[in-house]
């Protein structure tokens, strides 16, 4: 049996959701307490014991974006309610986190098979994840070598770009300033929904390169400041474009 969390601001109106998934045989908590912990980035235990989060619609977009940073930390498949979206605006959604969409009051095959997508999902993401490779990273080896790069080319086009701006900062002074950064990816710049956005790009380069077994911190936050690579990470990183160099058929003679 899967167990499903409904994350909602009132409780006695996700009866009939409630309803339906027993229909299809998920245990199921619906909670409004967890809402301010986990948008105040306080992870709980009892999280780990779902495989499935749907944001209800008594959620607003704002706090669902303050929630999704905690939530990507988390092995879940996460459904947001409501109505449905343009591509572009999934998108986006889909970077910070959101795996599926349902609509308020869903068919029970609506239902069922939403619920099968985004574990699908889930899963093809973690595939992607373990394709990475988990090779201690304290010795460079022949089949090592590479591991960094391969998690570069995992991330999103959103990730890339925070990834590599963080980067060129790095030969340019070091630390980038939240506002620049939300300058540099989006049109409106640092508003309130782009420096959620933010944190849940950080969250999930720190995770994905974590997934190495990587020791030492990715990225530091220098509060009041911005964000910097760390400055091991840093050197381990050129490590590998040399090496890629080296291994490179043009760099054969």
């Amino acid at each position: 049996m899967q167990h499903v969390l409904i994350l909602t601001k009132n409780v006695l109106s996700e009866e009939p959701l409630i309803q339906q998934l027993h229909y299809l045989n998920y245990e199921v908590l619906c909670s409004a307490d967890l809402i301010q912990s986990l948008q105040q980035g306080r992870m709980s235990p009892v999280i780990s014991y779902f495989h499935l989060v749907i944001i209800s619609e008594t959620v607003s977009n704002s706090e669902a974006e303050q929630l999704l940073p905690t939530l990507s930390l988390y092995a879940l498949a996460v459904i947001r309610v409501g109505e449905s979206l343009p591509t572009s605006e999934q998108a986006a959604w889909q970077e910070q986190g959101i795996h599926h969409w349902i609509t308020k009051s869903p068919t029970i095959q609506e239902l069922r098979e939403g619920l099968v997508e985004a574990i699908r999902l889930l899963e093809d993401q973690r595939v992607s994840a373990n394709q990475i490779l988990n090779f201690p990273i304290s010795e460079v080896t022949t089949e090592a070598a590479g591991v960094l790069r391969k998690v570069h080319k995992s991330f999103s086009k959103t990730e890339k770009k925070v990834f590599d701006r963080l980067l060129w900062a790095q030969s340019h002074g070091g630390v980038l300033s939240r506002k620049e950064l939300c300058e540099y990816l989006w049109e409106d710049g640092q508003t309130s929904s782009n420096m959620s956005q933010l944190s849940c790009l950080i969250n999930k380069i720190k995770v994905k390169f974590e997934q190495t077994d990587m020791t030492h911190e990715i990225i530091t936050t220098l509060w009041g400041r911005g964000y910097k690579l760390n400055e091991d990470f840093y050197q381990r990183w050129l490590n590998e474009e040399q090496e890629a160099a080296l291994l490179s058929p043009q760099s054969v003679i």
